[in-house]
């Protein structure tokens, strides 16, 4: 019987071949189809070849998992998503001329009015109207200012290298408002464009859970003598203890020509790296990143950011408290301490 189930397979493997549908089965499982994956398995199974049968077996397995992990995200954003042009057509279906012979323009048409184009948030989108540095610096800056950021991603490819990889685009900016002085200027705004990439480590018992590479540039726009700016490469892992997510970064400053380096001695403040541990509790999450130039002498230096988020009377608005201690807030201020606490609002954590 069992010879004879064998025989039916090859033979239906065959037939597929013959129809051509070997190769449209191995793109669907390269794309991402675990069911395809697990029938090329069972045709390489039945023409005794484990190898290849085994590498179809776990691209199957990894595929389910990765599916099943990402389902209740995925579900969600499609769900915002088609909210978000219903509602356009709710309040635009009066004014524009509908586009029903042309399924293409109309497509289009609702991208540009509801300005979905998958661009999601990076790091923490926030307000907080009123800071206060309890340490007094030199330069004329008021102790209380407002300070915002503003951070958003997009994904460029998925998958390119075979990997379920990620390379994605982002944009941070943040911004220091002298909102007490009479003109009100802004003190100071750091950009950082990033070019990175994310991995997932497909290991459920595993306590990592993925990785992150990237290129990020930083600076303040300014002029000289303010000018400040420096370039770095990174690797970052996440690890996840119970509800804890752990998450160290290493980075490695690209050198720059000595007559154009506005700030040679940045790491000596900022040093190498940092760790972030974030703590999802309830509708409340809390956050520290912590920083340290590994110099346990006279120069040491380092930086603490602690943040609370917490649920507010809208979905997506929280409020948030933020403390930073220690150097490097912003750029201009690399080689100078800060004592800072703010309250405000956070839009995404």
């Amino acid at each position: 019987m069992r010879l004879v189930l064998k025989c039916g397979i090859i033979a239906q493997c065959f037939l597929c071949v013959w129809a051509g549908d070997m190769a449209l089965l191995e793109e669907k499982a390269l794309q991402g189809d675990a069911q395809s994956a697990h029938t090329l398995a069972e045709h390489y199974e039945a023409l005794d070849n484990p190898k290849e049968a085994l590498y179809w077996y776990k691209k199957a397995s990894s595929l389910s998992l990765k599916k099943h992990v990402n389902q209740p995200l995925e579900h969600s954003l499609l769900k915002n998503k088609a909210a978000t042009i219903e509602r356009t057509k709710v309040v635009y279906g009066s004014i524009l001329t509908p586009y029903e012979n042309d399924p293409k323009t109309l497509e289009s048409v609702e991208r540009m009015i509801s300005k979905v184009f998958d661009i999601s948030p990076y790091k923490s989108n926030y307000l907080l109207p009123a800071t206060y540095d309890t340490i007094h610096h030199t330069d004329e800056r008021k102790s209380v200012e407002t300070k915002f950021q503003l951070s958003f991603q997009k994904n460029l490819s998925h998958n390119l290298l075979g990997l379920h990889e990620t390379f994605a685009l982002a944009y941070t900016q943040t911004s220091w408002w002298q909102t007490m002085q009479d003109s009100a200027p802004f003190r100071e705004t750091n950009y950082q464009p990033e070019l990175f990439m994310v991995m997932p480590h497909f290991d459920k018992e595993s306590f990592l859970k993925a990785y992150q590479f990237g290129l990020i540039h930083e600076s303040n726009g300014q002029d000289v003598p303010k000018s400040r700016s420096w370039n770095r490469i990174y690797a970052k892992a996440y690890t996840q203890l119970g509800s804890l997510i752990i998450a160290p970064r290493l980075w490695y400053r690209l050198p720059e020509d000595e007559k154009g380096d506005d700030n040679p001695d940045i790491e000596e403040y900022l040093g190498y790296g940092d760790l972030e541990l974030v703590y999802p509790w309830g509708a409340h999450t809390f956050r520290i990143l912590g920083r340290h130039n590994m110099r346990f002498n006279d120069e040491s230096r380092g930086a603490v950011t602690l943040d609370w988020t917490f649920p507010l009377w809208e979905e997506n608005l929280f409020g948030y408290i933020q403390l930073f201690s220690g150097y490097g807030e912003s750029l201009i201020d690399y080689n100078k301490r800060s004592d800072r606490i703010g309250l405000g609002f956070a839009l995404s954590r």
